[in-house]
């Protein structure tokens, strides 16, 4: 068995696509055909049902395909350890929330295919709460999101934090200055109730003040800002994911009595004794994210360990 059979049979098992497959590998589908063929031969079974859109594990090739990960990732390890790192191949799978997506998460993604250009990142974006979740399902090899609880299982290595600023359309809401209980009575807009930023506002609001807040969760980052440059509402969003909008007037900030506090973002990965590409990823994200952070001071405040 060669190793680049188990990469082919775990990028075909992913994408399910022959010609999907092929481009990722940076191959032919003949040669993607071949090698599941070979790999089928020599373990004297069926891996894939067929068909002519699609192709889907069959019951051994769903009980191989994590020993074929493990081999991947040893393999990997081994090299990493030891050889270049442009030697390096298969995928690593992330898992990244909203925010950081609109801050420094471009600047990451560039530094680590430099590092590692033979290496397929897959993105998973969504919110905190669900990249947790598919780090805790392996779904994902790392996750960048904030902490929910405490979890012995799961390692959290502080990447950095969020200030926010409660901002709106300076032509629809015009005030410079106000209370939290002045604001509660204007649209708020904000993230979905399922995220964790949702929790950390309700939290915010049930201490400080006890009026009732007129609250619109949204599932996504864009449209909040998008809805708020057009007066439909009152946002408090991480400074950093805004800061076009501040710079261009689009949006302006509203001053308010009571701050709500950062963001506190992470890199999370599951508790192993083994080194292994994913933690190399986690370690460029602290980098990335408190590089970010001192030169942005106003969007980003490094986290401390």
């Amino acid at each position: 068995m060669q190793l680049r059979f188990f990469e082919t049979f775990v990028c075909l098992a992913k994408v399910r696509n022959f010609r999907k497959a092929a481009d990722l590998l940076h191959t032919s589908q003949p040669v993607i055909s071949s090698r599941i063929n070979a790999l089928e031969a020599e373990l004297g079974t069926r891996l894939f049902e067929r068909s002519k859109r699609s192709v889907h594990l069959t019951r051994e090739g769903r009980l191989l395909l994590p020993h074929a990960e493990a081999v991947i990732e040893i393999t990997n390890e081994m090299k990493w350890l030891v050889g270049p790192n442009a030697e390096l191949t298969g995928s690593l799978r992330i898992g990244v929330a909203g925010t950081i997506i609109h801050s420094w998460f471009i600047h990451l993604m560039e530094a680590f295919r430099s590092a590692y250009p033979r290496i397929n990142l897959e993105i998973l974006a969504t919110t905190s709460a669900g990249v947790l979740q598919a780090v805790r399902d392996h779904s994902v090899d790392v996750g960048l999101a904030m902490k929910d609880r405490p979890d012995m299982m799961l390692r959290f290595d502080p990447l950095c934090s969020f200030p926010i600023a409660w901002v709106a359309s300076p032509t629809a809401f015009p005030i410079e200055k106000a209370t939290l209980n002045t604001l509660l009575d204007m649209p708020i807009l904000t993230f979905p109730q399922t995220s964790l930023p949702y929790r950390e506002l309700e939290r915010h609001l049930k201490m400080h003040s006890k009026i009732r807040p007129n609250i619109h969760p949204m599932n996504s980052i864009a449209t909040i800002v998008k809805m708020a440059g057009e007066g439909l509402g009152i946002a408090p969003m991480p400074r950093a994911v805004v800061h076009d909008e501040l710079v261009s007037g689009r949006l302006h900030e509203i001053k308010v009595d009571v701050a709500f506090p950062p963001l506190h973002f992470y890199a999370v990965t599951e508790v192993s004794p083994r080194m292994a590409l994913k933690n190399e990823f986690a370690r460029m994200a602290q980098q990335q994210a408190r590089a970010w952070a001192e030169a942005n001071p106003e969007d980003g405040l490094v986290l401390a360990d």
